[in-house]
């Protein structure tokens, strides 16, 4: 494979010398190389098995290929939701990717413990393994407490004709409705499912005035207690994702990376006096130039001996 390009002449029957003797990767299956030219192409993005997208992103690497990296993670992306957010990542972690990183890692805040594998827990690693019960727990005690902790009834609506007889039932409201949805064993609701919930009490809360119900109901649903559990899951995921994942420097086959080569390849060799070859034809003997730049570089060649750049 490496012949192709090189200054040896190509003989008959060498891979790369014509469509009857192709270049043959063997680590690039048929799957992996559709994907990749549907997205390099832009013809669609094809069905393929997780498997052919990891070797996919193992390819990416060995032949640092950032293309084909690219296409990997961005298939992920697209289909992240069939996933399991243990899965992406335990797969962020191996590969690096920080793009889906912290949407997994919110996530898996909403699974329980006993519900993720034991190899996958593993793979996740002690850091985010540890954050991630620690948040849970956490979470669960923040839970308990809004569940007890009814919000305090400031004032009362000037309609209100009894405060003290409101103040109780609004209390027993709260512990009857709203922690029961929140702390239910079989059935725990979100804080979100818990809030549609409670606001269709309205012919069950007592004797809570009307409009006092309407204040409180507006309290809740601006949801400040249970918006500090959110952005803690959030605070943890970024600080997991800037301790834990450092996304690789742009690789050599970027397309940005040759014209940028060949403009500093050509601006040198200039000055050397050994360059005799218009820009057009720079991308095309790149390898050539710099196997002959060493050879000048080692002694090994005259200056101004350009034969090789013609």
């Amino acid at each position: 494979m490496f012949s192709v390009g090189s200054q040896l002449p190509l003989t008959e029957g060498m891979e790369g010398s014509n469509d009857d003797h192709p270049i043959i990767i063997p680590e690039l299956s048929m799957n992996m190389f559709e994907l990749f030219l549907s997205d390099y192409y832009a013809v669609g993005n094809p069905k393929v098995p997780l498997t052919d997208v990891l070797d996919l992103l193992r390819f990416s690497n060995k032949f640092m290929s950032q293309k084909a990296r690219d296409v990997a993670i961005n298939h992920l992306h697209e289909r992240r939701f069939q996933h399991k957010p243990y899965e992406l990542l335990a797969l962020c972690l191996e590969f690096s990717i920080s793009k889906f990183f912290v949407p997994a890692f919110r996530r898996l805040v909403e699974f329980r413990i006993r519900d993720i594998p034991g190899p996958v827990r593993r793979r996740l690693g002690f850091e985010v393994w540890n954050a991630f019960v620690d948040l849970k727990e956490l979470l669960d005690e923040h839970n308990r407490i809004i569940a007890c902790e009814e919000p305090p009834i400031i004032t009362h609506s000037p309609y209100c004709t009894d405060n003290t007889a409101c103040f109780i039932d609004w209390r027993q409201l709260w512990w009857n409705s709203m922690a029961r949805f929140l702390l239910d064993g079989r059935n725990p609701q979100k804080f979100n499912e818990a809030i549609e919930r409670f606001q269709e009490l309205g012919p069950e809360i007592g004797r809570v005035n009307p409009e006092c119900w309407k204040m409180l109901l507006q309290t809740v649903k601006k949801a400040t207690a249970f918006c500090l559990a959110f952005d803690l899951v959030e605070e943890t995921a970024q600080q997991l994702s800037a301790a834990l994942i450092t996304e690789p420097a742009p690789m050599l086959t970027k397309p940005n990376w040759i014209p940028w080569a060949c403009q500093a390849m050509k601006k040198f060799l200039k000055g050397k006096g050994i360059l005799r070859v218009d820009s057009e034809s720079i991308p095309r003997h790149l390898m050539t130039w710099l196997a002959s730049l060493v050879r000048y570089l080692l002694g090994l060649q005259r200056p101004n001996d350009s034969r090789h750049f013609d």
